[in-house]
């Protein structure tokens, strides 16, 4: 009898090795040690948030065995906005955070003139990359031809053009004290995101690009102390009142810049003097090194104007000064108020008499030898102003168009104080040396015209003492200029 024999059909026999080959393989895996799934780490490095929450720490820590790669260089970047004192704000701010991030600093130009101020980033992008991209401006911006309709499209923009200059930051700070720390900066002339991928060599905008989409001006704040960031949120006092109102802002900590795996990480706007409350100690001394080094250069075309001007009216510390913001219109409100506080203020100073009949300049007192025994006491200072009377010379650095007009809301400061100067009384020559200065995006144009504010306050910042503005940001700058000057502090 032949033995049962039952043959495998070659469908079956295919099914069985498949089988196979799926449980050796299914073994396999499972003998593997457990790590982290990569999706999942992407989302967390992705996520929105407002505050980092803890689990993104213990997520990004399994990439920590990685074996250490060779660190490529990465950048960040913001987009200036608003008048020269706000951009030096903002410029404080990101030279601090690149510190912070390790990052090389994209610096644009300084824009002089009337800035426009804050836009979401498009509008902003647009506007700054036509003004500083270089082209034959002079043809473009000709008065409108009739017939010709782009002309006509094109009158807003050279108008905006004719009241805007560009600058390197250089020209106004010197950034070198910086440099020796260890900070990274890239000056930037061209504010275009094209031209900036090109230099920076970016070939994947999406994957190495991070675009900050700001959508008002504070639309976020940075904080260093967790334990401030997570009650500010738990109390919901992350705003700040306008005039439309309660407007709410993003709070976050250094980890939502620092998990940033782009090479460009580019921001928005980033001004505000409250943009980030720093509680590290080296964080908090980087960040005043970087306050002293945007004092004005006098070193330059600019300081030399200025040098000029203070030695006209009599020298370093001879005469008192007031910087009277008027154009504004918070300041406009508060002309009369501020008017009547700057009397008052400067007469408790230097008396209610009339004094001699010339115009008194100071003697000094200021330690240029470093011989502090020349100095005067506090008191003998304030007994010294007291009897000054009230024609000491005074200079009133002011954005007001014309402060002797007939219908001039500062005619009583003259009447009180006879003996004060302001811009317009000073003789043109001492302006030569600004003729220098020419644009960075038009080299045939001057920028005289836009550089007369800054002299005017850095004047006002040679006096002995000086009044400011209150809440006026220049007027506080002006202020930091004038104790590092005269008081050396």
């Amino acid at each position: 009898m032949t033995p049962f024999f039952n043959p495998i059909r070659p469908k079956n026999r295919k099914t069985s090795i498949l089988c196979v080959i799926i449980i050796i393989s299914l073994l396999f895996c499972f003998s593997l040690p457990h790590k982290s799934n990569p999706t999942i780490l992407r989302f967390s490095l992705l996520r929105p948030t407002t505050l980092i929450s803890p689990n993104s720490n213990t997520l990004l820590s399994s990439s920590s065995s990685s074996p250490p790669t060779q660190q490529e260089e990465k950048y960040l970047a913001y987009l200036p906005h608003s008048g020269l004192s706000n951009q030096r704000i903002e410029l404080s701010n990101a030279l601090l955070l690149s510190h912070m991030l390790n990052r090389t600093l994209i610096v644009p130009p300084a824009f002089l003139g009337t800035v426009f101020g804050w836009m979401v980033r498009d509008r902003l992008t647009d506007r700054l990359e036509w003004l500083t991209t270089p082209k034959n401006f002079d043809q473009l911006c000709q008065h409108p031809t009739p017939g010709r309709l782009a002309s006509y499209l094109q009158r807003s923009r050279c108008e905006e053009y004719r009241n805007f200059g560009t600058i390197e930051w250089t020209e106004l700070h010197n950034f070198q004290p910086l440099l020796d720390l260890g900070l990274k900066i890239k000056f930037q002339n061209i504010v275009s995101m094209d031209s900036l991928t090109q230099e920076l060599q970016i070939k994947n905008v999406q994957k190495d690009v991070y675009l900050h989409q700001d959508i008002q001006l504070y639309d976020w704040r940075l904080y260093q102390n967790r334990t401030e960031a997570t009650e500010l949120l738990q109390d919901q006092l992350n705003y700040f009142d306008s005039f439309g109102g309660k407007r709410y802002f993003k709070v976050l900590i250094p980890k939502h810049f620092e998990r940033r795996q782009e090479k460009l990480l580019y921001l928005g706007g980033i001004f505000g003097s409250t943009r980030m409350t720093i509680v590290d100690p080296k964080h908090r001394l980087m960040k005043e090194k970087i306050a002293d080094v945007l004092h004005y250069r006098l070193d330059t075309p600019l300081g030399e104007t200025v040098n000029a001007i203070v030695n006209y009216l009599g020298g370093k510390g001879s005469f008192m000064s007031v910087h009277f913001r008027t154009g504004d219109i918070p300041f406009k409100k508060e002309i009369s108020n501020n008017l009547n506080n700057f009397i008052k203020n400067m007469t408790l100073m230097v008396g209610q008499e009339q004094g001699p009949d010339y115009c008194v300049s100071m003697e000094d007192n200021l330690d240029n030898d470093g011989d502090d025994q020349k100095r005067r006491s506090d008191q003998e200072e304030k007994d010294y102003l007291a009897l000054l009377g009230r024609n000491v010379r005074v200079y009133v650095a002011t954005d007001h168009k014309d402060p002797r007009a007939d219908q001039s809301e500062l005619l009583p400061w003259f009447d009180q104080f006879p003996c004060t100067t302001t811009l317009s009384d000073l003789p043109e020559h001492l302006f030569n040396p600004l003729d220098k200065l020419r644009d960075l995006t038009n080299p045939s144009k001057p920028l005289k015209k836009f550089l007369i504010p800054i002299v005017d306050a850095m004047v006002a910042a040679h006096a002995r003492y000086i009044l400011t503005t209150p809440r006026s940001t220049f007027s506080k700058y002006i202020e930091e200029l004038h104790k590092a000057w005269i008081h050396n502090k």
